[in-house]
């Protein structure tokens, strides 16, 4: 039923109808729930405070601001691709239509000059219209803006694409402590702000420089055309503008920071709320989670209202420099036309002009305000790339060759933190076809055995091997290929029961399915009791049919009678496979080969249950304590 592809040894479809019939869902009675703060500001002030604080780190390392820029390097290939032919056509179309843009910007006043100077001199300039016409289309969204803006769109997504999967691939890289540390809710934000630095690429690129090009080259022409003054006054009064409106971007750097961070809070809460609501129906703290968000929203709206005012100030203020700018210009020039050292024409020239560069030197304003708020959010994809994960495969790791599937502890030592031993000198070996038990009370580090042979943690020293080879050394995804595990706690997709029990083996087929398992067990599994989540993932394990079966106390959440016919399946699916169990219910592991009993990191007991019980020890405290009650110690 399960297997089609490959069997069991020793098993058939009949062990595993009770098992997997036993997880469709009965009852809303799960045991999910979630850790929700009360207040979370803090969390969302640290996070920020973490971004100010490795740019200042860093700042500090490259001595400056180009140093920390240079950083952005590493999203170069995301933007300019080497071996994608597509996307380089479509950077050089770009580039082209720039540079034609950048004549016809010239080109254009130029032209309606010699037309002013035509029409005052009596002649009617019908070539010139004509050519006007042709320029005109060619500058505008029917010509090259059109060939420009189709030629950005598969750049846009070509970099939206990479920039998202690369960066949801790095935080699948990383390690257990990462995620252990890090907010979800801020991770998956992060991982979307692949847009953003595209957007930051996209305006300085496509905008910001080409409007700075246009100052010089605009520069260039007033002092040819008119005289060296018209050129001095035009450059003054573009620092003076381009320094004003960054001083007013620091101005308001500060409230961009607090918006986004009440944004980002207000997003928090929401997420955590809808995830953890199973918990807050529990508690019934829909009122408090309701007040928690308003308040989130309130913050949130209050920082963007004030931001939104002092951006509306600082730009009028900014603003009125154009209006000096463009009275002194037109002033000088319509002094050397009353002189007689320029016509009317090279008025009209300067008009049009003005209009082709000021525009964008003024939409430059809103550019540097949207590359500021793009760049606060690309600076914590930046800071999740230069994250390396803990765990990584040897330079030199190969494939694991799984022989016989047999494990070796050698004198192993591990700590989670400096000095403070979670395990220390353990040492065993569980060999195919055996079973294998670690039993103890909590936190003598019963499950660290597991992580560390999966390699979610490193050793501190010692040395653990599969069929004879170091974990150390080979490559991670050969060693979770060999193990299929079954965990305290697991995970379900919101999804359906074939689904999640497939995610072990997705070559499996519908066919190898009875009827019932396409009910969806909803998010996190919140339509399964504690012990059909159990069997399921337990369902999930054999399904994957791996050479060593580590289990995580996988009968806890079960009642006695399912208990039997899971040591059933799992008996049979120990024959030939090297099985290691952590147990706190001791019924299910009397037939285990060997037991190791855990005491403060260390194996103090070791043997089969009759031995052990006979030595009258700690794991007969355990036994005795269990016996008859049965009870999950």
């Amino acid at each position: 039923m399960l297997f089609l592809s490959r069997k069991l040894p020793g098993i058939g479809s009949q062990d595993f109808d009770p098992l997997l019939e036993s997880a469709l869902p009965q009852a809303q009675d799960d045991d999910h729930a979630n850790n929700l703060s009360d207040d979370d500001s803090d969390s969302g002030n640290d996070d920020v405070q973490d971004v100010k604080d490795a740019r200042a780190a860093r700042l500090n390392e490259t001595r400056g601001w180009l140093g920390y820029l240079r950083d952005f390097a590493i999203f170069i290939p995301f933007v300019f691709p080497r071996k994608n032919i597509k996307i380089q056509l479509c950077l050089f179309v770009c580039i082209v239509a720039f540079i034609l843009q950048r004549m016809l910007q010239a080109a254009l006043p130029y032209t309606l000059g010699v037309i002013a100077d035509k029409v005052t001199s009596g002649d009617v300039p019908t070539r010139e219209l004509l050519i006007l016409l042709i320029l005109d289309i060619a500058n505008h969204e029917s010509g090259l803006v059109l060939i420009q803006n189709l030629s950005k769109i598969p750049i846009k997504q070509f970099s939206y694409g990479a920039l998202t999967n690369a960066a949801f691939n790095h935080v699948m890289a990383q390690a257990f402590d990462f995620h252990s540390t890090h907010d979800s809710a801020e991770v998956m934000k992060t991982i979307e702000q692949g847009e953003s630095l595209g957007f930051v690429l996209d305006t300085v690129v496509f905008e910001i420089a080409p409007t700075l090009i246009d100052v010089i080259v605009a520069g260039t022409i007033f002092a040819t055309k008119f005289t060296p003054t018209v050129a001095i006054v035009f450059f003054v009064a573009c620092v003076v503008y381009l320094t004003a409106q960054a001083f007013s971007t620091k101005l308001m750097t500060g409230n961009r920071r607090d918006m986004t961070r009440a944004e980002r809070i207000q997003i928090r809460k929401t997420h955590q709320a809808i995830e953890g609501w199973q918990t807050v129906a529990f508690f019934n703290q829909f009122r408090r989670e309701a007040r928690n968000l308003a308040a989130a929203v309130t913050t949130h709206t209050a920082a963007r209202s004030w931001f939104d005012k002092k951006k509306a100030l600082l730009d009028a203020a900014v603003e009125l420099l154009i209006s000096a700018t463009f009275f002194a210009l037109a002033f000088i020039i319509v002094h050397d036309i009353a002189s007689g050292q320029a016509s009317p024409g090279d008025f009209v020239f300067f008009l049009s002009y003005w209009d082709a560069i000021i525009y964008p030197l003024t939409y430059l304003t809103n550019h540097i305000h949207w590359l500021s708020n793009d760049f606060i959010d690309a600076e914590r994809l930046l800071m999740l790339f230069k994250t390396t994960p803990s765990i990584i495969d040897a330079e030199d790791a190969y494939t694991l060759a799984v022989r016989d599937g047999s494990v070796e502890f050698e004198d192993v030592s591990f700590d989670y933190e400096k000095g403070h031993y979670a395990l220390r000198d353990i040492s065993f070996t569980a060999l195919p076809g055996q079973t294998v038990a670690f039993v103890g009370e909590t936190g003598a580090g019963k499950s660290s055995v597991l992580k560390l042979l999966m390699r979610v943690h490193d050793i501190e020293s010692g040395k653990i091997t599969i069929s004879g080879q170091s974990i150390q050394h080979v490559a991670l995804g050969s060693l979770r290929d060999a193990i299929c595990v079954v965990p305290q706690t697991t995970l379900f997709f919101n999804s359906s029961i074939m689904d999640n029990v497939r995610y072990a083996r997705s070559s499996a087929t519908d066919a190898e399915y009875p009827n019932g398992y396409s009910t969806r067990v909803g998010e996190r599994g919140v339509k399964l009791s504690g012990g059909e989540a159990q069997r399921l993932a337990i369902a999930r394990a054999l399904l994957r049919n791996a050479p060593i079966v580590l289990l995580d106390e996988a009968t806890s959440a079960v009642d006695t009678v399912t208990e039997g016919k899971i040591r059933g399946a799992l008996k049979q699916l120990g024959k030939g496979r090297t099985m290691i169990v952590v147990a706190h219910r001791l019924s299910t592991i009397v037939d285990a080969d060997q037991i190791f009993v855990m005491h403060k990191g260390r194996i103090v007991e070791r043997g089969r249950h009759q031995e052990l019980c006979e030595g009258r020890g700690r794991y007969w405290d355990l036994w005795k304590h269990s016996q008859g009650t049965d009870v999950i110690l």
